[in-house]
């Protein structure tokens, strides 16, 4: 429940985003009072100077919360509208279960800088991510959710236009030459952390690549191969659109 005209200022643009972001988010309805008072905050907030943290003894000093704030927006007891869903969609095929493992680390990490750029440019909440494997192929499915009485309707182009561009920028030949170098560099003696996660790739393959493995499959040839084998759509629940890259 809102009373705003966003219309088209820029500085409105990233707050309609990040509303759509929290009510997407929230399975409760959230009541906005005085947006005006809200963006003012906001503002001043943005105004104050950054602090090298070399020279902070506490953030934030001051505990309390501002009772104001709190009055003006808050949620409510109702059902939250159905948000809509954009589904993303990675799936790969291939016999040689080492190339979808290799495939399977890849995509972690093309889903960490496509989601997060969906999430900036969307005003989406990411909300889910599943993994099915079989003999021949591997399919990762990642939810966003949309609140689209907040954010003007998003045409399933833009977002699948996005997605490929943000996909053409980080898989640059120098890009895949330090990803393939992090993975055949992998020790799970010397730093298990850094590692691709054992009971992850267990638990979605039933199998475990140790550091011997991923030096002997990673290479940029194979994930350039992989790359290119894999097909990407977009899906819109609202319009029931899909868009493949």
């Amino acid at each position: 429940m809102m009373k705003t005209d966003f219309g088209e200022a820029p500085f409105y643009l990233p707050i309609s985003r990040a509303l759509s972001h929290i009510i997407a988010e929230e399975p409760e309805v959230i009541f906005i009072g005085d947006v005006d008072t809200i963006i003012g905050e906001l503002r001043l907030l943005d105004d104050q100077p950054w602090q090298d943290l070399d020279s902070v003894e506490l953030l934030p000093k001051d505990v309390h919360g501002d009772k104001k704030l709190l009055d003006l927006m808050y949620t409510t007891d109702q059902p939250a509208v159905k948000p809509r869903k954009i589904k993303l969609q990675l799936q790969f095929s291939d016999p040689s279960i080492e190339l979808r493992m290799l495939w399977r680390e890849l995509v972690r990490f093309l889903n960490l800088s496509i989601g997060q750029k969906v999430c900036q440019e969307f005003g989406t909440y990411f909300t889910d991510e599943s993994v099915k494997d079989s003999a021949n192929s591997t399919t990762v499915v990642s939810i966003f959710l949309v609140n689209s009485h907040i954010l003007p309707a998003t045409k399933i182009e833009e977002i699948a236009a996005s997605v490929k561009h943000t996909l053409e920028t980080i898989t640059m030949p120098e890009v895949l030459q330090r990803f393939a170098n992090y993975l055949s560099l992998a020790s799970y003696s010397a730093n298990p952390h850094a590692a691709p996660d054992e009971d992850r790739l267990l638990r979605e393959f039933g199998a475990i690549l140790g550091s011997a493995g991923w030096k002997k499959i990673a290479s940029v040839e194979n994930l350039t191969k992989v790359l290119q084998a894999t097909r990407i759509t977009v899906k819109d629940s609202a319009t029931k659109q899909i868009k493949t890259i």
